[in-house]
Protein backbone atom coordinates (compact mmCIF):
# COMPACT_ATOMS: atom_id res chain seq x y z
CA UNK A 1 0.00 0.00 0.00
CA UNK A 2 1.42 3.35 -1.05
CA UNK A 3 1.77 6.36 1.22
CA UNK A 4 -0.98 8.20 -0.64
CA UNK A 5 -3.46 5.37 -0.18
CA UNK A 6 -2.57 5.09 3.51
CA UNK A 7 -3.23 8.81 3.89
CA UNK A 8 -6.60 8.50 2.19
CA UNK A 9 -7.68 5.62 4.43
CA UNK A 10 -6.52 7.50 7.51
CA UNK A 11 -8.56 10.56 6.55
CA UNK A 12 -11.51 8.31 5.68
CA UNK A 13 -11.45 6.71 9.16
CA UNK A 14 -11.19 10.12 10.81
CA UNK A 15 -14.13 11.44 8.82
CA UNK A 16 -16.31 8.38 9.54
CA UNK A 17 -15.48 8.64 13.23
CA UNK A 18 -16.44 12.31 13.32
CA UNK A 19 -19.63 11.82 11.30
CA UNK A 20 -20.80 8.81 13.30
CA UNK A 21 -24.02 9.44 15.22
CA UNK A 22 -25.56 6.98 17.64
CA UNK A 23 -28.95 8.51 16.91
CA UNK A 24 -28.63 7.83 13.18
CA UNK A 25 -27.31 4.33 13.92
CA UNK A 26 -30.24 3.40 16.15
CA UNK A 27 -32.78 4.94 13.77
CA UNK A 28 -31.34 2.92 10.88
CA UNK A 29 -31.22 -0.23 13.02
CA UNK A 30 -34.83 0.32 14.07
CA UNK A 31 -35.99 0.73 10.47
CA UNK A 32 -34.11 -2.39 9.40
CA UNK A 33 -35.53 -4.47 12.25
CA UNK A 34 -38.98 -3.06 11.53
CA UNK A 35 -38.66 -4.17 7.90
CA UNK A 36 -37.50 -7.64 8.98
CA UNK A 37 -40.38 -7.86 11.46
CA UNK A 38 -43.00 -6.89 8.88
CA UNK A 39 -41.68 -9.34 6.31
CA UNK A 40 -41.45 -12.04 8.99
CA UNK A 41 -45.04 -11.46 10.08
CA UNK A 42 -46.27 -11.61 6.50
CA UNK A 43 -44.26 -14.76 5.87
CA UNK A 44 -45.54 -16.39 9.08
CA UNK A 45 -49.11 -15.55 8.15
CA UNK A 46 -48.83 -17.06 4.69
CA UNK A 47 -46.43 -19.90 5.54
CA UNK A 48 -49.06 -22.59 5.14
CA UNK A 49 -50.20 -21.21 1.80
CA UNK A 50 -46.62 -20.86 0.59
CA UNK A 51 -45.78 -24.42 1.63
CA UNK A 52 -48.65 -25.78 -0.49
CA UNK A 53 -48.21 -23.26 -3.32
CA UNK A 54 -46.81 -24.80 -6.48
CA UNK A 55 -45.07 -22.38 -8.79
CA UNK A 56 -45.52 -23.04 -12.53
CA UNK A 57 -41.79 -22.41 -13.00
CA UNK A 58 -38.51 -23.29 -11.31
CA UNK A 59 -38.19 -20.56 -8.71
CA UNK A 60 -34.40 -20.98 -8.37
CA UNK A 61 -34.05 -19.64 -11.92
CA UNK A 62 -35.33 -16.26 -10.72
CA UNK A 63 -32.09 -15.35 -8.92
CA UNK A 64 -30.51 -13.48 -11.88
CA UNK A 65 -33.87 -11.95 -12.77
CA UNK A 66 -34.29 -10.61 -9.23
CA UNK A 67 -30.80 -9.13 -9.40
CA UNK A 68 -31.35 -7.15 -12.61
CA UNK A 69 -34.90 -6.13 -11.66
CA UNK A 70 -33.58 -3.73 -8.98
CA UNK A 71 -31.29 -1.87 -11.40
CA UNK A 72 -33.76 0.95 -12.33
CA UNK A 73 -34.84 1.55 -8.72
CA UNK A 74 -31.24 1.41 -7.48
CA UNK A 75 -30.15 3.94 -10.10
CA UNK A 76 -32.91 6.36 -9.10
CA UNK A 77 -32.04 6.03 -5.40
CA UNK A 78 -28.37 6.71 -6.11
CA UNK A 79 -29.18 9.74 -8.27
CA UNK A 80 -31.29 11.37 -5.57
CA UNK A 81 -29.47 10.35 -2.37
CA UNK A 82 -25.89 9.30 -3.04
CA UNK A 83 -23.36 12.09 -2.47
CA UNK A 84 -19.90 10.51 -2.58
CA UNK A 85 -16.74 12.43 -3.56
CA UNK A 86 -15.28 11.94 -7.03
CA UNK A 87 -12.59 14.64 -7.08
CA UNK A 88 -9.75 15.38 -4.70
CA UNK A 89 -9.88 18.72 -2.97
CA UNK A 90 -6.90 21.08 -2.93
CA UNK A 91 -5.71 19.69 0.42
CA UNK A 92 -5.32 16.19 -1.01
CA UNK A 93 -3.66 17.48 -4.15
CA UNK A 94 -0.82 18.80 -2.01
CA UNK A 95 -0.31 15.30 -0.56
CA UNK A 96 1.49 12.36 -2.24
CA UNK A 97 -1.78 10.99 -3.65
CA UNK A 98 -1.61 9.54 -7.14
CA UNK A 99 -4.61 9.29 -9.42
CA UNK A 100 -4.31 5.49 -9.26
CA UNK A 101 -4.57 5.62 -5.47
CA UNK A 102 -7.52 7.99 -5.64
CA UNK A 103 -9.37 5.67 -8.04
CA UNK A 104 -8.80 2.70 -5.73
CA UNK A 105 -9.98 4.66 -2.72
CA UNK A 106 -13.16 5.74 -4.52
CA UNK A 107 -13.78 2.11 -5.48
CA UNK A 108 -13.44 1.07 -1.82
CA UNK A 109 -15.66 3.91 -0.58
CA UNK A 110 -18.29 3.00 -3.17
CA UNK A 111 -18.25 -0.70 -2.27
CA UNK A 112 -18.76 -0.19 1.48
CA UNK A 113 -21.43 2.52 1.33
CA UNK A 114 -24.87 1.88 2.83
CA UNK A 115 -26.77 2.52 -0.41
CA UNK A 116 -24.60 -0.06 -2.14
CA UNK A 117 -25.76 -2.83 0.23
CA UNK A 118 -29.38 -1.81 0.75
CA UNK A 119 -30.93 -3.54 -2.27
CA UNK A 120 -28.66 -6.64 -2.26
CA UNK A 121 -29.41 -7.43 1.39
CA UNK A 122 -33.13 -6.81 0.87
CA UNK A 123 -33.34 -9.05 -2.20
CA UNK A 124 -31.28 -11.76 -0.50
CA UNK A 125 -33.57 -11.66 2.53
CA UNK A 126 -36.66 -12.04 0.34
CA UNK A 127 -35.01 -14.82 -1.66
CA UNK A 128 -34.08 -16.68 1.54
CA UNK A 129 -37.77 -16.94 2.42
CA UNK A 130 -38.71 -18.57 -0.89
CA UNK A 131 -35.56 -20.27 -2.19
CA UNK A 132 -32.75 -22.50 -0.91
CA UNK A 133 -29.97 -20.81 1.03
CA UNK A 134 -27.44 -21.07 -1.80
CA UNK A 135 -29.86 -19.29 -4.16
CA UNK A 136 -30.29 -16.46 -1.63
CA UNK A 137 -26.50 -16.11 -1.40
CA UNK A 138 -26.28 -16.12 -5.19
CA UNK A 139 -28.96 -13.39 -5.33
CA UNK A 140 -26.91 -11.29 -2.89
CA UNK A 141 -23.76 -11.55 -5.04
CA UNK A 142 -25.54 -10.89 -8.35
CA UNK A 143 -27.55 -7.95 -7.00
CA UNK A 144 -24.43 -6.43 -5.48
CA UNK A 145 -22.61 -6.68 -8.82
CA UNK A 146 -25.53 -4.98 -10.62
CA UNK A 147 -25.79 -2.16 -8.10
CA UNK A 148 -22.01 -1.74 -8.20
CA UNK A 149 -22.20 -1.03 -11.93
CA UNK A 150 -24.78 1.67 -11.19
CA UNK A 151 -22.53 3.24 -8.56
CA UNK A 152 -19.46 3.20 -10.80
CA UNK A 153 -21.51 4.73 -13.60
CA UNK A 154 -22.55 7.57 -11.28
CA UNK A 155 -18.92 8.12 -10.24
CA UNK A 156 -17.76 8.38 -13.84
CA UNK A 157 -20.75 10.53 -14.83
CA UNK A 158 -20.10 13.04 -12.06
CA UNK A 159 -16.42 13.26 -12.93
CA UNK A 160 -16.93 13.62 -16.69
CA UNK A 161 -15.88 17.15 -17.75
CA UNK A 162 -18.26 17.45 -20.71
CA UNK A 163 -20.69 15.83 -23.13
CA UNK A 164 -17.87 14.19 -25.09
CA UNK A 165 -17.23 12.10 -21.96
CA UNK A 166 -20.82 11.47 -20.87
CA UNK A 167 -22.20 10.28 -24.22
CA UNK A 168 -19.97 7.14 -24.28
CA UNK A 169 -21.20 6.41 -20.76
CA UNK A 170 -24.83 6.56 -21.90
CA UNK A 171 -24.37 4.18 -24.83
CA UNK A 172 -22.16 1.79 -22.86
CA UNK A 173 -24.64 1.68 -19.97
CA UNK A 174 -27.57 1.00 -22.28
CA UNK A 175 -25.58 -1.80 -23.93
CA UNK A 176 -24.79 -3.33 -20.53
CA UNK A 177 -28.40 -2.98 -19.45
CA UNK A 178 -29.57 -4.80 -22.58
CA UNK A 179 -27.06 -7.62 -22.05
CA UNK A 180 -27.92 -8.02 -18.36
CA UNK A 181 -31.67 -8.16 -18.92
CA UNK A 182 -31.25 -10.41 -21.97
CA UNK A 183 -29.20 -12.94 -20.00
CA UNK A 184 -31.63 -12.89 -17.08
CA UNK A 185 -34.82 -13.10 -19.16
CA UNK A 186 -33.54 -15.66 -21.67
CA UNK A 187 -32.04 -17.78 -18.89
CA UNK A 188 -35.26 -17.71 -16.89
CA UNK A 189 -37.29 -18.58 -19.99
CA UNK A 190 -35.08 -21.56 -20.81
CA UNK A 191 -34.42 -22.84 -17.30
CA UNK A 192 -37.44 -21.67 -15.34
CA UNK A 193 -40.29 -22.21 -17.76
CA UNK A 194 -39.12 -25.20 -19.79
CA UNK A 195 -38.38 -27.66 -16.98
CA UNK A 196 -40.56 -30.75 -16.74
CA UNK A 197 -40.94 -30.66 -12.94
CA UNK A 198 -40.56 -27.15 -11.39
CA UNK A 199 -40.56 -28.60 -7.87
CA UNK A 200 -37.49 -30.80 -8.41
CA UNK A 201 -33.98 -29.38 -8.17
CA UNK A 202 -32.40 -31.51 -10.85
CA UNK A 203 -28.69 -31.44 -11.54
CA UNK A 204 -29.07 -29.85 -15.03
CA UNK A 205 -31.29 -27.11 -13.54
CA UNK A 206 -28.80 -26.25 -10.79
CA UNK A 207 -25.88 -26.26 -13.22
CA UNK A 208 -27.85 -24.10 -15.66
CA UNK A 209 -28.66 -21.52 -12.97
CA UNK A 210 -25.02 -21.42 -11.87
CA UNK A 211 -23.87 -21.04 -15.47
CA UNK A 212 -26.38 -18.26 -16.16
CA UNK A 213 -25.34 -16.49 -12.96
CA UNK A 214 -21.66 -16.83 -13.89
CA UNK A 215 -22.33 -15.26 -17.30
CA UNK A 216 -24.19 -12.34 -15.68
CA UNK A 217 -21.45 -11.92 -13.08
CA UNK A 218 -18.74 -11.84 -15.78
CA UNK A 219 -20.70 -9.21 -17.71
CA UNK A 220 -21.04 -7.08 -14.58
CA UNK A 221 -17.35 -7.47 -13.71
CA UNK A 222 -16.32 -6.42 -17.21
CA UNK A 223 -18.67 -3.43 -17.12
CA UNK A 224 -17.45 -2.41 -13.66
CA UNK A 225 -13.79 -2.75 -14.67
CA UNK A 226 -14.38 -0.63 -17.79
CA UNK A 227 -16.17 2.07 -15.77
CA UNK A 228 -13.43 2.09 -13.14
CA UNK A 229 -10.75 2.44 -15.83
CA UNK A 230 -12.76 5.23 -17.47
CA UNK A 231 -13.05 6.99 -14.11
CA UNK A 232 -9.29 6.88 -13.57
CA UNK A 233 -8.55 7.92 -17.14
CA UNK A 234 -10.58 11.13 -16.97
CA UNK A 235 -9.01 14.32 -15.65
CA UNK A 236 -11.04 17.27 -14.47
CA UNK A 237 -8.31 19.61 -13.22
CA UNK A 238 -6.66 22.28 -15.35
CA UNK A 239 -3.13 21.63 -14.18
CA UNK A 240 -3.24 17.94 -15.04
CA UNK A 241 -4.55 18.45 -18.55
CA UNK A 242 -2.35 21.54 -19.12
CA UNK A 243 -5.42 23.31 -20.42
CA UNK A 244 -5.56 27.10 -20.59
CA UNK A 245 -7.84 28.74 -18.07
CA UNK A 246 -10.11 30.31 -20.66
CA UNK A 247 -10.79 26.88 -22.24
CA UNK A 248 -11.78 24.97 -19.11
CA UNK A 249 -12.80 27.48 -16.46
CA UNK A 250 -16.20 27.85 -18.09
CA UNK A 251 -16.77 24.09 -18.02
CA UNK A 252 -15.84 23.76 -14.38
CA UNK A 253 -18.27 26.47 -13.36
CA UNK A 254 -20.78 26.11 -16.15
CA UNK A 255 -24.28 27.18 -15.16
CA UNK A 256 -27.38 27.08 -17.34
CA UNK A 257 -31.10 27.40 -16.82
CA UNK A 258 -31.40 23.63 -17.16
CA UNK A 259 -28.64 22.87 -14.67
CA UNK A 260 -30.21 25.21 -12.08
CA UNK A 261 -33.42 23.16 -12.15
CA UNK A 262 -31.68 19.82 -11.78
CA UNK A 263 -29.25 21.01 -9.14
CA UNK A 264 -31.90 22.58 -6.93
CA UNK A 265 -34.03 19.42 -7.12
CA UNK A 266 -31.14 17.08 -6.33
CA UNK A 267 -29.55 19.19 -3.58
CA UNK A 268 -32.54 20.75 -1.85
CA UNK A 269 -33.88 18.37 0.78
CA UNK A 270 -37.29 19.99 0.82
CA UNK A 271 -37.86 19.77 -2.94
CA UNK A 272 -36.34 16.31 -3.28
CA UNK A 273 -38.30 14.70 -0.45
CA UNK A 274 -41.58 16.32 -1.50
CA UNK A 275 -41.28 15.27 -5.14
CA UNK A 276 -40.16 11.71 -4.36
CA UNK A 277 -42.84 11.17 -1.71
CA UNK A 278 -45.63 12.34 -4.00
CA UNK A 279 -44.25 10.30 -6.89
CA UNK A 280 -44.03 7.08 -4.88
CA UNK A 281 -47.51 7.47 -3.38
CA UNK A 282 -49.34 8.12 -6.64
CA UNK A 283 -47.36 5.69 -8.82
CA UNK A 284 -48.09 2.89 -6.36
CA UNK A 285 -51.76 3.92 -6.37
CA UNK A 286 -51.83 3.66 -10.15
CA UNK A 287 -50.59 0.07 -10.03
CA UNK A 288 -52.88 -0.87 -7.14
CA UNK A 289 -55.86 0.70 -8.86
CA UNK A 290 -54.99 -1.07 -12.10
CA UNK A 291 -55.00 -4.40 -10.26
CA UNK A 292 -58.36 -3.82 -8.55
CA UNK A 293 -60.26 -1.30 -10.74
CA UNK A 294 -62.64 -0.84 -7.80
CA UNK A 295 -62.48 2.95 -7.66
CA UNK A 296 -62.88 3.17 -11.43
CA UNK A 297 -66.08 1.10 -11.18
CA UNK A 298 -67.40 3.08 -8.21
CA UNK A 299 -66.88 6.43 -9.92
CA UNK A 300 -68.17 5.16 -13.29
CA UNK A 301 -65.24 6.63 -15.20
CA UNK A 302 -63.32 5.14 -18.12
CA UNK A 303 -59.79 5.75 -16.90
CA UNK A 304 -57.56 4.97 -13.96
CA UNK A 305 -58.40 7.85 -11.57
CA UNK A 306 -54.84 8.04 -10.21
CA UNK A 307 -53.16 8.27 -13.63
CA UNK A 308 -53.15 12.04 -14.07
CA UNK A 309 -52.03 12.64 -10.47
CA UNK A 310 -49.13 10.20 -10.80
CA UNK A 311 -47.87 11.92 -13.95
CA UNK A 312 -48.47 15.57 -13.08
CA UNK A 313 -48.49 15.90 -9.29
CA UNK A 314 -44.67 15.85 -8.71
CA UNK A 315 -44.29 18.68 -11.22
CA UNK A 316 -47.21 20.48 -9.63
CA UNK A 317 -45.54 20.29 -6.20
CA UNK A 318 -42.48 22.03 -7.66
CA UNK A 319 -44.52 24.48 -9.73
CA UNK A 320 -46.23 25.90 -6.66
CA UNK A 321 -42.82 27.34 -5.67
CA UNK A 322 -41.95 28.96 -8.99
CA UNK A 323 -39.08 31.42 -8.31
CA UNK A 324 -39.25 30.55 -4.60
CA UNK A 325 -35.82 28.94 -4.91
CA UNK A 326 -34.39 31.79 -6.99
CA UNK A 327 -35.57 34.23 -4.33
CA UNK A 328 -32.65 33.04 -2.18
CA UNK A 329 -30.04 34.28 -4.65
CA UNK A 330 -31.93 36.77 -6.83
CA UNK A 331 -29.21 39.39 -6.44
CA UNK A 332 -26.87 37.14 -8.40
CA UNK A 333 -29.22 35.50 -10.87
CA UNK A 334 -30.45 38.81 -12.27
CA UNK A 335 -26.88 39.71 -13.20
CA UNK A 336 -26.89 36.80 -15.67
CA UNK A 337 -27.92 37.42 -19.30
CA UNK A 338 -31.26 35.66 -18.81
CA UNK A 339 -34.70 37.14 -19.18
CA UNK A 340 -37.52 36.37 -16.77
CA UNK A 341 -39.48 34.85 -19.62
CA UNK A 342 -36.55 32.56 -20.45
CA UNK A 343 -36.28 31.42 -16.83
CA UNK A 344 -40.00 30.67 -16.61
CA UNK A 345 -40.04 28.91 -19.97
CA UNK A 346 -37.15 26.63 -19.00
CA UNK A 347 -38.89 25.87 -15.74
CA UNK A 348 -42.05 24.88 -17.56
CA UNK A 349 -40.13 22.64 -19.98
CA UNK A 350 -38.35 21.09 -17.01
CA UNK A 351 -41.72 20.32 -15.40
CA UNK A 352 -42.87 18.76 -18.68
CA UNK A 353 -39.74 16.62 -18.72
CA UNK A 354 -40.49 15.52 -15.16
CA UNK A 355 -44.01 14.57 -16.26
CA UNK A 356 -42.45 12.49 -19.03
CA UNK A 357 -40.20 10.76 -16.50
CA UNK A 358 -43.20 9.91 -14.31
CA UNK A 359 -45.02 8.60 -17.38
CA UNK A 360 -42.11 6.24 -18.06
CA UNK A 361 -42.48 4.80 -14.55
CA UNK A 362 -46.10 3.94 -15.38
CA UNK A 363 -45.29 2.45 -18.79
CA UNK A 364 -44.98 -1.13 -17.38
CA UNK A 365 -48.66 -0.90 -16.42
CA UNK A 366 -49.42 -0.23 -20.09
CA UNK A 367 -47.32 -3.18 -21.23
CA UNK A 368 -48.29 -5.80 -18.63
CA UNK A 369 -51.40 -4.69 -16.71
CA UNK A 370 -53.83 -3.59 -19.39
CA UNK A 371 -53.63 0.17 -18.88
CA UNK A 372 -54.77 1.92 -22.06
CA UNK A 373 -51.92 3.48 -24.04
CA UNK A 374 -54.24 6.23 -25.26
CA UNK A 375 -55.23 7.03 -21.65
CA UNK A 376 -51.53 7.11 -20.70
CA UNK A 377 -50.66 9.44 -23.60
CA UNK A 378 -53.69 11.66 -22.98
CA UNK A 379 -52.82 12.02 -19.29
CA UNK A 380 -49.24 12.98 -20.18
CA UNK A 381 -50.35 15.64 -22.67
CA UNK A 382 -53.04 16.98 -20.35
CA UNK A 383 -50.63 17.15 -17.40
CA UNK A 384 -48.15 19.22 -19.40
CA UNK A 385 -50.60 21.47 -21.19
CA UNK A 386 -53.42 22.05 -18.67
CA UNK A 387 -52.56 20.58 -15.27
CA UNK A 388 -49.14 22.19 -14.66
CA UNK A 389 -49.13 25.25 -16.91
CA UNK A 390 -51.54 27.44 -14.86
CA UNK A 391 -49.27 27.18 -11.80
CA UNK A 392 -46.53 29.11 -13.56
CA UNK A 393 -48.46 32.20 -12.43
CA UNK A 394 -47.38 31.58 -8.82
CA UNK A 395 -44.15 33.41 -9.69
CA UNK A 396 -46.10 36.66 -9.20
CA UNK A 397 -46.42 36.05 -5.46
CA UNK A 398 -43.64 33.55 -4.65
CA UNK A 399 -41.94 33.83 -1.27
CA UNK A 400 -38.42 32.90 -0.35
CA UNK A 401 -38.30 29.25 0.74
CA UNK A 402 -35.74 27.45 2.90
CA UNK A 403 -34.02 24.97 0.59
CA UNK A 404 -32.57 22.65 3.21
CA UNK A 405 -35.34 22.49 5.81
CA UNK A 406 -37.46 19.40 6.28
CA UNK A 407 -40.47 19.02 4.01
CA UNK A 408 -42.59 17.46 6.75
CA UNK A 409 -45.42 19.88 7.70
CA UNK A 410 -43.30 22.79 6.49
CA UNK A 411 -45.32 25.71 5.13
CA UNK A 412 -42.40 28.14 4.93
CA UNK A 413 -42.35 29.71 1.48
CA UNK A 414 -46.13 29.54 1.13
CA UNK A 415 -48.47 32.47 1.66
CA UNK A 416 -52.11 33.45 1.45
CA UNK A 417 -51.99 34.18 -2.28
CA UNK A 418 -50.48 30.78 -3.12
CA UNK A 419 -53.02 28.96 -0.93
CA UNK A 420 -55.91 30.74 -2.61
CA UNK A 421 -54.44 30.26 -6.08
CA UNK A 422 -54.02 26.52 -5.44
CA UNK A 423 -57.79 26.09 -5.75
CA UNK A 424 -57.33 26.51 -9.51
CA UNK A 425 -56.20 22.89 -9.38
CA UNK A 426 -59.82 21.77 -9.23
CA UNK A 427 -60.62 23.29 -12.66
CA UNK A 428 -58.41 20.96 -14.75
CA UNK A 429 -59.33 18.07 -12.44
CA UNK A 430 -63.02 18.70 -13.05
CA UNK A 431 -62.52 18.95 -16.82
CA UNK A 432 -60.45 15.76 -16.92
CA UNK A 433 -62.86 13.59 -14.96
CA UNK A 434 -65.98 15.13 -16.55
CA UNK A 435 -64.75 14.19 -20.02
CA UNK A 436 -64.09 10.60 -18.96
CA UNK A 437 -67.48 10.33 -17.26
CA UNK A 438 -69.60 11.92 -20.01
CA UNK A 439 -67.83 10.75 -23.17
CA UNK A 440 -66.99 7.30 -24.56
CA UNK A 441 -63.41 6.23 -23.85
CA UNK A 442 -62.03 6.98 -27.34
CA UNK A 443 -63.63 10.43 -27.54
CA UNK A 444 -62.51 11.18 -24.00
CA UNK A 445 -58.91 10.26 -24.87
CA UNK A 446 -59.01 12.46 -27.96
CA UNK A 447 -60.58 15.42 -26.13
CA UNK A 448 -58.12 15.28 -23.23
CA UNK A 449 -55.18 15.00 -25.64
CA UNK A 450 -56.46 17.93 -27.71
CA UNK A 451 -56.74 20.14 -24.63
CA UNK A 452 -53.22 19.21 -23.59
CA UNK A 453 -51.80 19.97 -27.03
CA UNK A 454 -53.67 23.28 -27.13
CA UNK A 455 -52.28 24.27 -23.74
CA UNK A 456 -48.74 23.36 -24.77
CA UNK A 457 -49.14 25.32 -28.02
CA UNK A 458 -50.19 28.41 -26.02
CA UNK A 459 -47.54 28.11 -23.30
CA UNK A 460 -45.25 30.73 -24.88
CA UNK A 461 -48.03 33.31 -24.98
CA UNK A 462 -49.15 32.49 -21.43
CA UNK A 463 -45.63 32.56 -19.96
CA UNK A 464 -44.81 35.75 -21.87
CA UNK A 465 -47.87 37.45 -20.38
CA UNK A 466 -46.90 36.33 -16.86
CA UNK A 467 -43.30 37.43 -17.39
CA UNK A 468 -44.44 40.89 -18.45
CA UNK A 469 -46.59 41.26 -15.34
CA UNK A 470 -43.67 40.10 -13.18
CA UNK A 471 -41.36 42.59 -14.88
CA UNK A 472 -43.80 45.42 -14.15
CA UNK A 473 -43.78 44.47 -10.45
CA UNK A 474 -40.11 43.50 -10.24
CA UNK A 475 -39.04 46.13 -7.70
CA UNK A 476 -41.91 45.34 -5.36
CA UNK A 477 -41.24 41.59 -5.60
CA UNK A 478 -37.49 41.83 -5.07
CA UNK A 479 -37.94 44.26 -2.18
CA UNK A 480 -40.23 41.73 -0.53
CA UNK A 481 -37.72 38.93 -1.08
CA UNK A 482 -34.99 41.04 0.49
CA UNK A 483 -37.07 41.62 3.63
CA UNK A 484 -38.08 37.97 4.08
Amino acid sequence: MTDGLKELFRLWRVQKKRDFSWRTFFVGLFLFLYFVLIVGIIYAGFRDQLSTLKFPFAIVAMAPLLAVSVVPADLMVKIFWRRSPVEMDDYLRTRPVLQRDWSRFILFDTAVSFLQWMFPVTMAFVAALLMPWWTALLTLVLTFSCTMVNALLQNAWRRAPGNQWTLPLVFAYLFWLFLAFAVAVVGFTILGLQVDDPETLSRPLVLGVLLMSAVLLVINLCAGAALQWYFGYMRNHNEEMHAPVHASARKLGEVSLWSIEWVQLLRSKRLRVSAITIAVVFVLNVYLQQMTSQMEADLAIHVNPMLMFAIGMPSLILAQWVLGVEANFFSGIWTKPWSVEGILRRKYLFYCGLCGLMALLILPAVAFMGLSFLAWLAALLFSCGIFVLPFMATCLFSSRMDLFASAFFNYQGANKQINVFSFILFIPMGIYFALYILLPPLWAHLSVSALGLMGFALHRWYIGMIAQRWFNKRYEIMERWQNE
